[in-house]
C-alpha cells in the first residue's frame, strides 16, 4: 500500500513540475533593456533587448482597438518587423531573433520603434523611439 501511494505522489509532483515548465512562457525571463514605451494614449505598451533581438508588445486598454509595433531599419532604409497584440487580455505577443528572418535584427543599425494602435486600417495614436542595435 505504500508503494502504490508513494508511486502516485512522485507522479503527482512530476506531474505539477513538467506544468509549470509548459506554462512558463520563455520570454517572460527576459530582463528587457529598453521599455517600457507607451503610444500616445497609453493603450499598449513595448519592451526591447538588444541581446537576441526580444520585442513585446501589449494591449493594456479595453477600447476596441489592438497594439502594434512597427519597426524600421534607419541604416538599411527598409522596414524590418511588424508585431501585433490584438486583445487586452493580460497576454502580451512576443518575437526574437530566434524566430529568424526579419525578426533577427542587424547588429550596428539604428532602428525606429513605433508603438501604435490600431481601429479598421489605420493606425491611430503612435509614438516613436530610436535605439542603436550594438549587441
Amino acid at each position: 500500500m505504500r508503494m502504490k501511494y508513494a508511486a502516485r505522489m512522485a507522479l503527482a509532483a512530476g506531474a505539477a513540475v513538467t506544468a509549470g515548465v509548459v506554462g512558463a512562457s520563455p520570454a517572460a525571463a527576459i530582463t528587457y533593456g529598453y521599455g517600457p514605451w507607451y503610444n500616445e494614449n497609453k493603450g499598449a505598451v513595448a519592451y526591447f533587448e538588444k541581446h537576441g533581438d526580444h520585442i513585446k508588445i501589449c494591449d493594456i486598454k479595453s477600447d476596441d482597438m489592438y497594439a502594434n509595433i512597427y519597426v524600421y531599419d534607419k541604416t538599411a532604409k527598409r522596414f524590418q518587423v511588424d508585431l501585433s497584440d490584438t486583445k487586452n487580455d493580460g497576454h502580451c505577443h512576443y518575437s526574437s531573433a530566434a524566430d529568424g528572418g526579419s525578426f533577427n535584427l542587424p547588429e550596428n543599425h539604428w532602428f525606429e520603434m513605433t508603438v501604435s494602435v490600431t481601429r479598421g486600417g489605420g493606425s491611430e495614436r503612435y509614438k516613436t523611439y530610436e535605439i542603436y542595435n550594438n549587441a
